[in-house]
């Protein structure tokens, strides 16, 4: 069965995400869930650009009341007051109306996982504990270019944002190849279940901190994170060789990348799609691949 992939483009942030998880319908099952986790992008503190979007949790918030009551916790890694953040992207008023906690991933525990170096020896990295215990795994952020990848959507959200800052985020960094083989490792191991991929103003050219803006008024949502970012990263002009870790993740097995292998629900592609202005280091990103780590995969 192809995965559905709710593609909606409007004129408000809160209602193309509303619409695009009510396409989904029943494959939000939430049935037996008691700990379900948001993963949020706050990369960048100083600049909304950057940022998820209150007005985009808010409405996620609100489909997810109108179906479950159960714990519901907010989460990311923050450097500095947390307080400080989330008052200045408006925050604070959402927790209390929809009564959610917030977990900052950096006070928590974590556990070791095995990624790899950039000579393919083994590495240890810690992933957080919370986030792996949790039964059901969202992420929602704005959809940008990178500096590293090509394009961060929510895979990507949910794997760098969940290693400890002990170093291990930098320690991610092992050269394109490998950082590209460690992202798909970290999507294979801790999937999520939800994804969403908030494009109503994206981030174009140095991203994800330092880019521009651009207005594109598009959510992607589905339960098949591969399908999601991918649909997303060829809306934006990206062609999936281009982005190693998606790559490897539809090869794979962990989903599937081309439109044609997807139940497209909501809106036209060809009405959706905006060529994004790609990191000034694109060029050197395309060349992610390596021989050694092919055959490490067996691919």
């Amino acid at each position: 069965m192809k995965p559905k992939v709710a593609l909606v483009k409007g004129g408000n942030r809160a209602e193309n995400i509303e619409r695009s998880l009510r396409l989904l319908g029943d494959d939000i099952n939430l049935i037996g869930v008691k700990n379900l986790f948001i993963k949020i992008n706050l990369i960048s503190r100083d600049n909304q650009l950057g940022a998820t979007h209150a007005d985009g949790v808010r409405a996620l918030l609100q489909f997810l009341r109108e179906r479950y009551q159960g714990k519901i916790t907010i989460t990311e890694g923050i450097r500095g007051t947390a307080q400080t953040i989330f008052d200045k992207l408006g925050y604070p008023p959402i927790f209390k109306e929809f009564g959610v906690g917030f977990f900052d991933l950096h006070q928590g525990e974590f556990e070791p996982v095995e990624l790899y170096d950039a000579n393919l020896q083994p590495m240890k990295l810690n992933f957080s504990k919370q986030l792996i215990e949790s039964d059901y795994r969202i992420a929602i952020g704005p959809v940008k270019t990178h500096d590293v990848v090509g394009a961060t959507l929510s895979i990507k959200n949910l794997a760098m944002g969940a290693l400890a800052d002990n170093g291990d985020k930098g320690r991610m960094h092992q050269g394109h190849p490998v950082h590209n083989l460690n992202l798909y490792l970290l999507a294979k191991k801790y999937p999520l279940q939800l994804s969403i991929n908030d494009g109503f103003t994206g981030m174009e050219n140095d991203g994800p901190i330092k880019g521009t803006g651009i207005d594109w008024g598009v959510a992607v949502s589905s339960c098949s994170p591969v399908a999601a970012d991918c649909l997303a990263a060829q809306l934006m002009g990206f062609d999936i060789n281009d982005v190693g870790y998606l790559w490897y993740c539809q090869k794979l097995g962990l989903g599937v990348s081309e439109m044609n292998q997807m139940n497209i629900v909501g809106d036209n592609p060809k009405d959706c799609y905006r060529k994004f202005l790609p990191h000034s280091t694109f060029e050197e990103q395309r060349h992610w691949r390596d021989e050694r780590v092919s055959k490490l995969l067996g691919i």
